[in-house]
């Protein structure tokens, strides 16, 4: 079953149960609100027994709890917050484009209301991908009044060309003829472009070279380097590991890591790595960082397509920023990303910043046991992304993009 809780016109508490297995039905169901506890609150109503009592846990988006049948607890009860289950509808088309001598393929999805609707080139995280990597997100932007383009890479799905010779520049000329094929659309306004993780070194180049970009949003996306968001990964990871390190370990294999990512970048032989990799495979946090055991590894192969050679050029972007991480991401960890990217922004008039807490690098709170005790304080927690993340990027492109919102 479903709850959704409203404020009614006198301001008390308005509770609709719906049953989803029957039909949807609908109907108000009177809950008892007491403020005060461990989290946010008790809720209580005779539903399914003799009395149903929920904790509120705003933090988790949570309703926890058990219903009591005479002396006896028959069921335990754990509801979460979820988004709308009726979302608006949305049409898919397909495209077709070419980035030099490269045909790409993919798809546009659009809202079925009349437009001209806003649109969004999606660029995807690292490697070569196909349009599915970024496709749950076209989704959303489509029900959020978004047009948004998806394509397979050069290389990948059903586009021509070779992925093993994809770098950093290619992958932004990719974007750029993205960036061409909806601006002849006139079925669409503004356009920007909407990253994720490794994207986030492409766009705010192409978003710094074009006056044609509404907006740019970045999802857990780097503000530095690839050699230096490589040091910190790794610092990250021996930090999260419980182990106990000295600042002198941690700068000791920041360092190591930074060098791997220059050595591969400037076409170093693989005996320059192994001068290195000896003194690294001894060290104590040997475990927690990358030590290539071979010049084919294909993290090395990454590192030399030259993406992320530069901090991505946040201080050269304009338009309105939308730039969300997730407090708990090992990969592209806030505390060295986030001050970077406010200080790279200092400049822009309309840049926002979130981290989403608990949340990792897929921008949700990873599966698995949660809290101390007994139930309802500890409890299964489910892969969920927020729907401040869910929801928030919606109306922060409708407030600024789509009219009559």
């Amino acid at each position: 079953f479903e709850l959704s809780f409203t404020l009614d016109t006198r301001g008390a508490l308005a509770t609709e149960l719906t049953l989803p297995y029957n039909g949807f039905d609908r109907f108000p169901f009177a809950f008892a609100y007491a403020p005060g506890g461990p989290y946010d609150g008790t809720l209580t109503a005779g539903l399914f027994g003799d009395e149903m009592t929920l904790v509120v846990d705003l933090a988790e988006g949570h309703l926890r709890g058990t219903v009591v049948e005479g002396d006896s607890v028959t069921v335990r009860v754990h509801l979460q917050r979820v988004l709308g289950t009726r979302p608006s509808p949305y049409r898919e088309e397909a495209v077709t484009f070419t980035s030099g001598a490269d045909t790409l393929m993919g798809a546009l999805f659009a809202p079925t209301t009349e437009g001209p609707h806003p649109g969004a080139v999606l660029v995807s995280g690292r490697g070569q991908n196909t349009r599915y990597d970024m496709i749950g997100w076209a989704k959303l932007l489509a029900r959020s009044g978004i047009a948004a383009l998806v394509w397979d890479g050069r290389g990948a799905g059903r586009s021509s060309g070779d992925a093993a010779t994809v770098t950093a520049e290619s992958r932004e000329a990719e974007v750029q003829a993205a960036l061409d094929l909806l601006s002849t659309r006139r079925d669409l306004g503004p356009v920007g472009l909407l990253s994720y993780s490794a994207g986030g070194w492409i766009i705010p180049d192409v978003a710094a070279e074009r006056d044609d970009v509404a907006f740019v949003v970045a999802l857990v996306g780097p503000a530095q380097s690839l050699a230096d968001q490589q040091g910190h990964v790794t610092a990250a990871f021996m930090r999260a590991s419980g182990e106990s390190f000295t600042e002198a370990e941690y700068a000791e294999a920041f360092a190591y890591q930074r060098a791997t990512v220059e050595l591969a970048q400037t076409g170093r032989t693989w005996s320059a790595f192994e001068q290195i990799n000896a003194p690294a495979r001894e060290a104590r946090w040997a475990a927690h960082a990358l030590i290539p055991d071979s010049p084919d590894l294909e993290d090395l192969d990454y590192f030399r397509r030259r993406i992320g050679f530069d901090a991505p050029a946040w201080d050269r972007v304009r338009v309105p920023v939308l730039a969300v991480y997730g407090e708990a991401d090992l990969i592209v960890p806030p505390q060295n990303n986030v001050p970077r990217l406010r200080a790279a922004l200092a400049g822009n008039a309309d840049a926002t910043v979130l981290v989403i807490p608990g949340a990792d690098h897929t921008l949700a709170r990873p599966a698995g046991l949660a809290g101390e005790g007994e139930w309802p304080h500890r409890f299964y927690r489910p892969w969920t992304r927020s729907p401040a993340v869910l929801e928030g990027l919606g109306e922060w492109l409708r407030e600024r993009f789509v009219s009559g919102d």
